[in-house]
């Protein structure tokens, strides 16, 4: 009788490729389930191993519906169910053999009689036995890769941990080196006594107040110190009520993102100068509008240097 190639060695070929979607999920299910049909078919093995079949089957299901993280584990445990029925059922079926030799044995040479029915039992015997080592092998292997794969885990977490700490250093480092050229330039500010407000325009009631590019270094939210000069001359214009909101604008040049991120910085800024300078913060809001409101044409510079602004917008 041949023994099929075992399917724990095919389930190893599986699990040895990287992991794949839920379709290579389900085909592997599916080649296990065929084999199990197959020897439940079969009409030599079919009626016997019953418990293990059983065994079997149930393990299917479990993988068949196992969770993503779980799947290889399920499939795997399967495999090993459907070889161990397999492996069982031929054991049953050579221990009947070895009745039917043993009630037979009255019929021929009493001594060739026993010594077949003892190889078919140790034949059995070591079936089984290969069986349970199979099994073991696997689950010491399966054990092994959960490990691994908590080891690479806790390392990935680990590295990722480090760089947030990196990241949130730089950003510390960042905020200091703003602040201290946002200092340098309020005390330079203070020694301009004759800076004039940012020019304004009229919409309706609206009164807008326009900070050109120029008033920050490029790629920096730090205002110079004229700038901030401008401003505390704003601040004493907004005396009273009235909601103000802070937009910063931006050119097209650079990515989306870092342009809308520098904006709102930028907005930011004007707003701190202008509370420091007795602007009550409730009354303001600052946004970051990037490149999406532009007043130019980006295709020039002289374009790109208006569209690179803030407006201080009184109601």
């Amino acid at each position: 009788m041949a023994i099929r190639f075992p399917v724990v060695l095919a389930l190893a070929l599986l699990l040895a490729l990287p992991a794949a979607a839920q379709t290579t999920h389900d085909e592997a299910v599916a080649v296990l389930a065929a084999d199990l049909q197959a020897l439940e078919a079969d009409p030599s093995l079919g009626g016997l191993a019953r418990l293990e079949r059983l065994q079997a089957r149930q393990a299917l299901a479990e993988a068949r519906d196992a969770r993503r993280r779980d799947r290889e584990h399920k499939l795997a445990l399967a495999g090993v169910r459907l070889e161990a029925a397999r492996l069982a059922a031929e054991a049953e079926l050579l221990a009947e053999q070895a009745a039917q030799l043993d009630r037979e044995r009255d019929q021929i040479m009493i001594e060739a009689s026993r010594l077949e029915a003892e190889r078919a039992r140790r034949e059995s015997e070591r079936l089984r036995l290969q069986a349970l080592a199979r099994e073991e092998a696997l689950q010491r292997e399966l054990e092994q890769s959960e490990a691994d794969r908590v080891a690479a885990l806790e390392a990935a977490q680990a590295e990722t941990e480090q760089a947030r700490k990196l990241a949130a250093a730089r950003a510390r480092e960042a905020e200091l080196a703003r602040r201290e050229a946002e200092l340098a330039a309020a005390i330079a500010a203070d020694e301009i006594t004759d800076a004039a407000p940012p020019p304004v325009r009229r919409d309706g009631d609206r009164r807008i107040y326009t900070l050109a590019g120029n008033a920050f270094p490029s790629g920096s939210a730090s205002l110079t110190a004229q700038a901030q000069a401008s401003l505390r001359a704003l601040a004493g214009l907004l005396a009273g009520g009235g909601a103000i909101t802070i937009e910063g604008h931006t050119d097209s040049q650079g990515a989306d993102a870092a342009n809308q991120a520098l904006s709102q910085r930028r907005a930011e800024a004007v707003r701190r100068v202008l509370e420091e300078s007795g602007v009550a913060p409730g009354r303001m809001k600052a946004v970051g509008l990037g490149e999406g409101k532009p007043v130019a044409d980006n295709a020039s510079a002289a374009g790109r240097a208006l569209n690179r602004r803030v407006e201080i917008i009184a109601n």
